[in-house]
Formats: structure tokens, C-alpha cells, sequence
């Protein structure tokens, strides 16, 4: 009985110690990663470049519904030196859709964030 209770001890403190680890690293990543623009299709970057020359993004900048839309969230998009992507209407949103194997901007709006 009490190596089971020393044995489940240990497991618990690697557990907890394992999980703090993991939310360590996690905090010390760059969350505005140049990567979640990277990582977009050609079309949709070509678009982002033109507006923007260092573009970075968060993780929730571009999402994917379906697997032939995606939407661009800009309250999640930084761009240094240029701050034109909200107002007092909101935060711009681009939708592209994959037509004919490409992207294309399907439309843009203003949504509250």
C-alpha cells in the first residue's frame, strides 16, 4: 500500500512538473509568429504582402472552415508602422475561397471584435 502511494506521488509531481514545463515554453514563444503567415497559401500571402511589408499574425489571424475557405481575422494581425486594420466599426475580415485551385477574396467586411 504505501508503494503504491509513493508511486502515485511521483507520478502526480512528473505530471504537474511536465504540464508547468509545457506552459513555460508555450509563453515564452513568439505569439505574434511570422510563421501564421508563412504558413498560408500563396495567393492569400502575395495579398498580405502588398499591405504589409513585416506582416505577423496570432494563431487565430487565419481560419480555416471547410477545407475551401478561409477567413483572416486582422484584430489578430500586426503590422508595424501600420495600424489601419480596425476602427471604430471593427476589426477588418477578409474571406477567400478556393475557386479553380486558388484563393481569391471572396469579400471583406468590418466585424466587431
Amino acid at each position: 500500500m504505501t508503494v503504491a502511494r509513493i508511486l502515485y506521488a511521483v507520478l502526480t509531481a512528473l505530471l504537474i512538473g511536465g504540464s508547468a514545463l509545457a506552459r513555460g515554453i508555450y509563453r515564452s514563444e513568439d505569439r505574434y509568429n511570422p510563421h501564421h503567415i508563412l504558413s498560408l497559401p500563396p495567393e492569400i500571402r502575395a495579398s498580405i504582402a502588398h499591405q504589409c511589408d513585416v506582416p505577423r499574425a496570432l494563431h487565430d489571424f487565419a481560419v480555416y472552415s471547410d477545407h475551401d475557405r478561409i477567413v483572416l481575422h486582422y484584430e489578430h494581425f500586426y503590422c508595424q508602422g501600420r495600424d489601419v486594420f480596425c476602427n471604430a466599426s471593427g476589426c477588418l475580415h477578409q474571406v477567400y475561397v478556393l475557386s479553380g485551385g486558388h484563393y481569391r477574396l471572396q469579400r471583406s467586411y468590418y466585424a466587431p471584435h
